[in-house]
């Protein structure tokens, strides 16, 4: 039998209870509209855009929830460099996976490397955010998806989305983000290695699904 502190690791099953609690409260229209945007993702080639294996990786600099300005060329002066995007606070996913990733923060941080999350929500929600789970690491404010945009990840929502996100979520997303646009990135995890190169990515349009921050512990093991 696991243990709480085994449970505390793992993302997939609290994932799975939030669309398990999601598909039991939106109707069938509602869930087509989420479904076929996905779809569209998965299908346009929108992931063929996304940074890959050996690519060099965009420097950033951006603040923190701290309000400090955090260097991606800093960071890689003393290891290899998680990058891990998600949404905003909004989305229930991401919550989870920036609570489980905070839970490992300290075996990546014995592994030789850092993590840092990135989303275009504002500072004062990004902020927030941090305080309300203790955050351990860096969450940074990515401004109009500019860092997302680098890295090839940001998308525009279409209309019903953003109808359904409104009317259905309250969920605003420029007012969320302060931007002009309705843009959010693919959810994706980068590994940098020190030389800037991206030695792994993991990205998948359905946000439903992330993978587990244990796996990306593994990965950078292997690299000592």
């Amino acid at each position: 039998m696991q243990n709480q502190t085994d449970l505390d690791f793992q993302l997939e099953p609290r994932l799975q209870k939030i669309r398990e609690w999601v598909a039991t409260n939106i109707t069938p229209e509602e869930n087509e509209i989420m479904e076929n945007h996905i779809k569209f993702l998965q299908d346009s080639g929108a992931t063929e855009k996304i940074l890959k294996e050996g690519d060099i990786a965009p420097e950033f600099n951006l603040k923190n929830q701290n309000g400090e300005i955090i260097s991606s060329t800093e960071l890689l002066k003393t290891g290899p460099l998680v990058v891990s995007f998600y949404r905003g606070a909004w989305c229930p996913y991401c919550v989870e996976e920036v609570k489980v990733l905070n839970s490992v923060y300290s075996k990546i941080k014995n592994a030789g490397a850092d993590l840092v999350v990135i989303s275009p929500q504002s500072f004062s929600r990004t902020e927030k955010q941090a305080k309300q789970i203790h955050l351990q690491y860096n969450m940074l404010v990515d401004q109009d998806n500019a860092a997302g945009k680098a890295f090839g990840l940001v998308y525009e929502m279409p209309q019903d989305l953003k109808d359904l996100y409104w009317n259905k979520f309250q969920n605003n997303i420029q007012e969320v983000n302060e931007s002009n646009a309705w843009e959010l990135p693919i959810p994706a995890r980068f590994i940098i290695g020190q030389d800037g190169k991206i030695l792994s990515v993991q990205a998948d349009p359905d946000y439903r699904y992330r993978p587990e921050p244990l796996e990306t512990v593994s990965f950078i093991k292997k690299l000592n």
